[in-house]
């Protein structure tokens, strides 16, 4: 299984990592919704009036926005959809019931307030009308809605953000620090609801996270402290130390809270499509939020000992901790740059973006071999993992995975394969 030159087992790994984060989608919203929806008035009438008010919010807010209208039909009143520049909306956008507007990601700007705004403006209507609100959560959408506390701007808002990624925290402490400076997450949104009845379903990005940890929490109860975002502000993003931050808390008109799809969840399922399609006998190893470094270090060992006919894969979410002067790169090349120097022949590595989209990279992750090296050369590609500018090395030598924004974000899925 090579990349570059003989690009059909390429193509069959990827096309096996799409395969599999459908497949675990499909499923999920299949069951998490309940098959008689609520209803204003006497259920029993047929003209009872819908009772649902649904806000979807993330990468895959479309398809999840989708899924409930599949599953509750009529029962649903009005949808709206806030989900990142690119993703294919499909049918949605003919349905006189759905509103969809496009964000920023993975940096907050106006957009992201103003969906905020509707967000919250939509949730006391419905606690007006009585309805039940469907809050429908997935990766990015920490981003994609902000509503600033008093006293801060989306300025700060951005700049805590920008920092707090080039960091290296984790995605659950960047969250907190999220919570404490919006009027929308840590639940925020569930309690602009009030009184009406919220559930929340979510599709996690986030290894081994809680509910709250997914887009930040809007709607469900949060238990992080000031004292804790402070902390954190002061470890990874000094200047901002000071800024204004609000206290969360509880959201008791959530009656259901649930996470219906999560990225343990997709390397199952991927792993389940790659022995289908290729007939490598495949482990799946435990997911992971370990540094790049740490990564590739593992990737590179592991392929010394695999046999030939087998594979390894896992979902991740690895850290990366990036100056403030970056070039186009993302974790998934640099991660796939980094793991090539050390391929032995026969080993191919794909480390892909589930959300289509890696970093700045301009890319949607790489696939790489022991060939990469030689076809590029030691030196081109230390220089480009110095610049963090891995994006255009993979593209030109034809190891990039396309950018084509998914419509879905279950963290990373990485493959390693011997043949």
């Amino acid at each position: 299984m090579t990349a570059g030159g003989r690009a059909g087992p390429r193509r069959r790994v990827s096309g096996t990592a799409r395969a599999g984060l459908a497949a675990a989608l499909e499923r999920a919203l299949a069951h998490a919704l309940h098959r008689r929806p609520p209803r204003a008035g006497d259920a029993s009438r047929a003209r009872a009036r819908p009772a649902v008010s649904v806000v979807a919010i993330g990468k895959a807010a479309p398809s999840m926005a989708a899924g409930a209208l599949e599953r509750w039909g009529d029962a649903i009143a009005d949808v709206l959809v806030v989900t990142s520049d690119g993703t294919d909306v499909g049918s949605l956008a003919r349905d006189p019931r759905v509103e969809v507007l496009f964000s920023a990601h993975p940096l907050p700007d106006r957009r992201s307030v103003t969906a905020a705004e509707r967000c919250l403006a939509r949730a006391r209507a419905s606690a007006r009308d009585g309805r039940v609100v469907l809050v429908l959560v997935s990766g990015g959408a920490s981003a994609l809605v902000s509503a600033p506390c008093e006293g801060v701007g989306w300025r700060d808002k951005r700049a805590v953000t920008r920092a707090m990624l080039a960091s290296g925290a984790s995605i659950q402490e960047i969250n907190v620090v999220r919570k404490h400076l919006s009027r929308i997450k840590g639940g925020g949104l569930a309690r602009a609801a009030r009184p009406a009845e919220v559930i929340t379903l979510a599709v996690s990005d986030v290894i081994g996270g809680a509910i709250s940890d997914v887009g930040s929490g809007p709607g469900v109860g949060d238990a992080s402290s000031v004292a804790e975002a402070r902390r954190l502000l002061r470890r990874y993003a000094p200047r901002y130390a000071l800024l204004p931050l609000v206290a969360t808390g509880n959201a008791r008109n959530v009656t259901r809270a649930r996470i219906v799809a999560s990225p343990e969840e997709l390397a199952r399922a991927t792993a389940s499509e790659l022995r289908a399609a290729s007939g490598l006998s495949v482990r799946v190893l435990a997911a992971s939020q370990g540094s790049v470094a740490e990564l590739a270090r593992e990737y590179v060992e592991a392929a010394s000992r695999l046999r030939p006919g087998t594979a390894i894969l896992r979902a991740a979410e690895p850290s990366l901790a990036v100056p403030d002067r970056r070039g186009q790169g993302g974790r998934s090349t640099h991660l796939a740059a980094l793991v090539a120097l050390g391929l032995p022949r026969g080993a191919t590595f794909l480390a892909a973006a589930t959300d289509g989209v890696d970093g700045s990279s301009g890319t949607g992750g790489a696939v790489v071999d022991a060939g990469f090296v030689r076809r590029v050369g030691e030196e081109a590609i230390r220089r480009a993992l110095d610049r963090y500018a891995t994006g255009p090395l993979h593209r030109a030598a034809r190891t990039a995975l396309p950018l084509r924004p998914s419509g879905h974000n279950l963290a990373d899925i990485h493959i390693l394969a011997m043949t």
